[in-house]
């Protein structure tokens, strides 16, 4: 257990050595001396920046410790405690302390070697035989630096320097990050540490066993990056070791798990049943559901519906509130491996060996006998320590199956297209498995089942979690208390609780997990169940890399063609949720207005009285809708600050957002398609995807998931395309091996992809939409036909050149 954990108490480790202000001395004598410029570092006083590895200091069981944790982890900040780490991808900011007229010179905060970065092996790390015996906290091994300009920049930001990843940092991996002497004021002088850093990490022998604690782990950091660059100790102003989440290790654990159960009897194997039913067409449906002019080849397009049994690690809320939704956030079924190491230490031969009950029982055999379910883990927070979640419930979901029926009819179009007629191969229709967009349901995807038929794909659908047919009926009056298809999106995308918003991502990558296997037991020889490909909208899209890394993550040769996806399509999707979410044009403005409205801040009580009043005057339009109201009602707020010349008011409300985006994206990272999208392009799974940019002038870029994020440049649409690796193309592509592709349409709109409607608030005209939605629809289908070796592009007036 020593081994494991070291103890650090932070907040008293330089007791006794004073404080910043009583450490630094100040002449006063003239002439007078402007105060030296230094970076903050004061644990005692609670001034620590972060991302720092130090809030591990007392874990006991390898997550973060927040000040004021407890167990309501719903606030942003509180959220963290229940985290292995710190988040891969967003930027981040380490504070400094000017004297008065004095500010940091920004250009030598965006120059190399100002701010360095080093990836390290720490102590406790049971990769490396040299580090595992070696305390967790301490630096042991230098691996690597990482490249200035490459995989990071930085920059002046107020009264501070951001570090701005470029790429995601590698998950489980550890990083320190040092300050240099090039860091420079606007004296031109060079930053200094702080007083308290500077004692710390000196060499001279301090007093209390907490202050040689921590002065061992500072010593560390510095001593492992010196003997191995070219710095030297005179070089570091400041130095923080920043230990990355384990994201994915969860999902491969529920990977693993289903591929067990294929052997193991006491574990159910998902099978999607479709029972004899009277066959209808998807033209029936779309007639029955009032549409026009239904197109002839969705009259030529089988429609059934059947379900599947899927585990659901999410717990089913006892009311019928939102903030109800707060705690169903994923647990872990068994105590985390430090909990029963440290117990184990502790009792001796008293151990039970032997499992004590079938809950023990079942996690002694899944974890190989380190984790158990002794009672002694009372959060059950999953991390790297515990793998296994906790299956709340088996739920039974609806299964939306189409397939090619009416050949004669599509052969005649596919002639029209210049294509060959077609038959069902020997083995049966290939399949593509499709994922809709938050608030909206699986039906909508039969928008593609024609274009798909055309090119002889059967698909298969479920809805996400909170979605659709899989809404939460609390009370069982018949009606969903929770559906982000008919009700709130915060059903899903839950900012109340940012921990049951990640689950839910992960619930939604589980749940395809879980349809990917039960696929081969569907026993319907129409369906070819080892040729599978998959497409993804919004949602759909922005889950799908998490899905993908797991599923073709090689675990063993005769279940890996079961999980098995061999091409896929993405549109309107992107990485870093809570960076794209903050500046999106349809929610930006409600996230914006909702943390400004729970802060609690003289900006915050100002907004407050606000809604109750000035923005009747602009928003009254929206009163009946609380989502648009509240995004009104920020944007002319905002305005008014501005019209007012309150340049301090503004600033702190851009603070407050900025800290909430660090929060939050910590918070999502588990779920965020960014931390998978490098493992996406490691496995080679060719990836087309489709995002609309804009023509510049009328039309908009998508206003929902935005291409790209001005304050990340990680996140967006266009970034997590090119993180799994695609190449970015206008024209015809025809190649002998997969390739992944984003194409980036001038016309069109966030819900191109299915549908050829005009949307007017992005500027969409109706003859544009349709154009775009044909030609995206087209390539697709004929990117998922040819497994990735061909694009056909056909109509360049709507793609951006």
């Amino acid at each position: 257990m020593k081994k494991m954990l070291l103890s650090l108490a932070v907040a008293s480790a330089l007791a006794g050595c004073g404080s910043e202000d009583t450490l630094e001395e100040i002449k006063t004598e003239t002439p007078a001396v402007i105060p030296q410029s230094t970076v903050v570092f004061d644990p005692s006083n609670g001034a620590v920046s972060v991302p720092n590895d130090l809030l591990f200091s007392g874990t006991q069981d390898g997550t973060l410790v927040i000040p004021g944790e407890g167990d309501d982890y719903s606030s942003p900040q509180l959220a963290l405690g229940a985290l292995d780490g710190w988040s891969t991808q967003t930027p981040f900011k380490i504070d400094l302390k000017f004297a008065a007229g004095v500010s940091l010179d920004a250009t030598s905060a965006a120059t190399p070697g100002s701010v360095r970065i080093f990836e390290v092996v720490m102590g406790a790390d049971q990769s490396s035989q040299t580090c595992a015996p070696v305390p967790a906290g301490i630096a042991c091994e230098f691996v690597k630096e990482l490249s200035f300009g490459v995989d990071f920049i930085t920059q002046g930001s107020g009264d501070a320097v951001a570090v701005v990843p470029l790429k995601p940092f590698t998950q489980g991996r550890s990083y320190i990050t040092v300050l240099t002497t090039g860091l420079k004021d606007s004296e031109g002088r060079s930053i200094a540490s702080s007083s308290t850093y500077a004692l710390a990490s000196g060499e001279e022998p301090l007093v209390t066993p907490e202050q040689k604690s921590l002065q061992a782990v500072l010593n560390s950091y510095e001593n492992v990056i010196v003997g191995n660059t070219d710095l030297n100790k005179d070089d570091i102003i400041y130095s923080a070791a920043m230990t990355m989440q384990s994201a994915g290790e969860v999902l491969s654990t529920i990977k693993s798990i289903l591929a067990a159960s294929l052997q193991e009897p006491s574990l159910p194997t998902p099978a999607v049943q479709i029972p004899d039913q009277p066959l209808i067409t998807v033209g029936q449906l779309f007639a029955m559901q009032g549409m026009q002019n239904v197109p002839a080849m969705f009259n030529a397009v089988s429609y059934e519906k059947g379900s599947v049994l899927l585990p659901n690690y999410l717990k089913t809320p006892e009311g019928t509130e939102l903030s109800d939704l707060n705690d169903v956030y994923w647990q872990g079924a068994c105590d985390n491996a430090i909990a029963v190491m440290g117990y184990k230490e502790k009792v001796g031969e008293a151990f039970p060996e032997q499992p004590l009950s079938a809950d023990d029982a079942l996690c002694h055999a899944l974890s190989g006998g380190l984790l158990r379910d002794l009672g002694l883990d009372d959060k059950r927070h999953l991390t790297k320590y515990n793998k296994i979640p906790k299956v709340q419930s088996i739920a039974n979901v609806p299964v939306q199956v189409t397939k090619p029926s009416d050949l004669a009819t599509l052969n005649a179009i596919r002639g029209q297209l210049g294509l060959p007629a077609m038959s069902m191969p020997a083995g049966g229709w290939p399949v593509v498995i499709l994922q809709h967009g938050i608030t909206s349901k699986k039906e909508d995807m039969l928008a593609l089942s024609g274009a798909l038929s055309l090119q002889g794909f059967a698909t298969v659908a479920i809805d996400h979690p909170n979605h659709g047919e899989r809404g939460i009926d609390v009370d069982l009056d018949g009606v969903d208390d929770f559906n982000a298809s008919t009700g709130s999106v915060l059903a899903y995308m839950n900012l109340n609780s940012l921990l049951v918003a990640r689950d839910n991502l992960r619930q939604s990558a589980a749940d395809l997990l879980g349809l990917r296997l039960a696929l081969n037991f569907a026993q319907d020889a129409e369906l070819n169940t080892l040729d599978v490909s998959f497409v993804g909208h919004s949602l759909g899209a922005v889950v799908a890399p998490a899905f993908l890394a797991t599923t073709n993550a090689p675990l063993a040769a005769q279940v890996d063609p079961l999980f098995k996806v061999n091409t896929v399509a993405l549109a309107s999707g992107g990485g870093g949720v809570a960076s794209f979410l903050v500046e999106s044009g349809s929610f930006g403005s409600f996230i914006q207005g909702s943390v400004l409205a729970g802060a609690g801040t003289a900006e915050s009580l100002a907004f407050g009285a606000f809604l109750q009043d000035g923005a009747l005057a602009s928003c009254a339009d929206y009163i009946s809708n609380q989502q648009a109201y509240v995004g009104c009602s920020f944007a002319a707020f905002s305005a008014e600050l501005a019209a007012l010349g309150d340049t301090t008011g503004l600033a702190n409300i851009k603070s407050l957002i900025t800290e909430f985006a660090f929060a939050a994206q910590t918070a999502l990272d588990a779920g965020d398609a960014s931390n998978y999208a490098m493992r996406v392009k490691d496995l080679n799974i060719p990836v087309y995807t489709g995002v609309v940019v804009g023509d510049g002038a009328q039309n908009k870029a998508d206003t929902v998931i935005p291409p790209t994020v001005a304050s990340n440049p990680i996140a967006g649409t266009m970034p997590l395309a090119l993180l799994m690796g695609a190449t970015v193309t206008s024209q015809p592509q025809m190649t002998q091996a997969p390739q992944s592709y984003l194409v980036r349409f001038s016309k069109g709109h966030h819900g191109t992809l299915l549908t050829p409607a005009a949307n007017l608030s992005a500027g969409a005209t109706a003859q544009d939409s349709a154009a775009a939605n044909m030609e995206m629809q087209q390539q697709v289908a004929a990117y998922l036909k040819s497994k990735g070796t061909v694009l056909a592009v056909t109509n360049t007036d709507v793609i951006a050149q």
